[in-house]
């Protein structure tokens, strides 16, 4: 069984630079000297995004002309076997999930807004509604679903984020967003713990309950509206991708001796009939997600690069914090990055 060699938080970085310099060599003249990659070895490897290998450690304690004893000295690490990683992204790789299969039979995306009450306040904005479900007014109702809430008593809309990593993501894509649906040209700025903006509308407070079917008020009893419930899988994952990504969760697990390199996509509201409608439809979409509920939420999980993978390419995300998230996690494992999954 294959080994690794485990370093205090540090020590590795500092290992790796020591030899560097001890050796004079470049990084590109030190890569082919342990005859690996020049990126592993001065990013992957000095930046202690893994630990290293037993044989690639003895390689560098032979060149340094050092025994084992010298460096445990110096640093504090210890050998481990490694659990093979490269096994198990070749299961991940073999996986196959489901294929898709959307059971929904309607297939109509048009929408009656004929009967709809603009104020005069609409009519001075030039409101326009939507007489069409599209790919981007159902990200925007999956937003509406995440970050969103519609007032019972008002004709109030508000959709608000976090400050500390969202600003972006309204500024640059649902500020246009809302230009382009509904010719609104929202006001986002900060609240006291959030981020975003309010509408008073009574042509869009109408179109979103009497022709979307959004129950306005609390949102513990959400379910998906049947106008979105189609045979049609950019509809279907337009929507999913706002939701996820104004009220889910992207992360990287540390497993295997690698560092944040396992991905997690999740999802936990209180509205339980949500939780199962949208698991409902990653299951059509073949995603195979873990659905859980307890006493006071519903979560959705995505485990694994298969997974992540399958997600990306079918749902993929608009929020510039997740976009930035899967960047970093490529730049940190190119050797993951597989584009083959089933």
């Amino acid at each position: 069984m294959k080994k690794r060699v485990c370093f205090s938080k540090g020590d590795q970085k500092r290992f790796i630079l020591y030899a560097k310099e001890k050796l004079g060599l470049s990084w590109k003249n030190f890569a082919e000297k342990l005859k690996i990659k020049e990126n592993t070895l001065s990013k992957s490897y000095t930046f202690e995004l893994c630990n290293i290998t037993h044989s690639l450690f003895k390689k560098i304690i032979s060149l340094l002309r050092k025994d084992d004893n010298f460096i445990l000295n110096k640093y504090k690490y210890k050998i481990i076997k490694e659990k093979i990683i490269g096994g198990k992204v070749i299961g991940e790789r073999k996986k196959v999930f489901s294929k898709i299969n959307i059971v929904f039979r309607n297939k109509n995306l048009y929408l009656d807004c004929s009967k709809i009450n603009y104020s005069k306040y609409d009519l001075q904005k030039k409101i326009k509604l939507p007489n069409k479900i599209t790919p981007e007014l159902a990200e925007e109702i999956g937003m509406h679903f995440g970050d969103g809430f519609l007032s019972e008593t008002r004709y109030d809309y508000r959709l608000k984020g976090n400050p500390k990593d969202e600003i972006t993501y309204y500024n640059n894509y649902i500020g246009p967003l809302f230009r382009k649906l509904y010719n609104i040209n929202p006001k986002i700025k900060s609240f006291v713990n959030s981020y975003g903006f309010e509408i008073s509308s009574k042509a869009l407070w109408e179109f979103k309950t009497k022709i979307i079917g959004i129950k306005a008020g609390e949102k513990y009893d959400l379910i998906i509206p049947e106008t979105l419930k189609v045979n049609n899988i950019g509809i279907l994952t337009a929507f999913l991708r706002g939701l996820f990504d104004t009220d889910g969760s992207l992360y990287f697990k540390t497993r295997y001796g690698y560092k944040k390199y396992y991905p997690v996509i999740q999802l936990s509201l209180s509205s339980k009939k949500l939780i199962k409608d949208a698991g409902d439809i990653l299951t059509m979409l073949g995603l195979n997600p873990n659905v859980y509920f307890n006493s006071k939420y519903g979560t959705i999980i995505l485990n694994g690069i298969g997974a992540f993978k399958k997600y990306e390419n079918l749902i993929g995300w608009s929020s510039q914090k997740n976009l930035n998230r899967v960047l970093e996690w490529k730049s940190k494992y190119p050797n993951l990055n597989m584009t083959d999954v089933a």
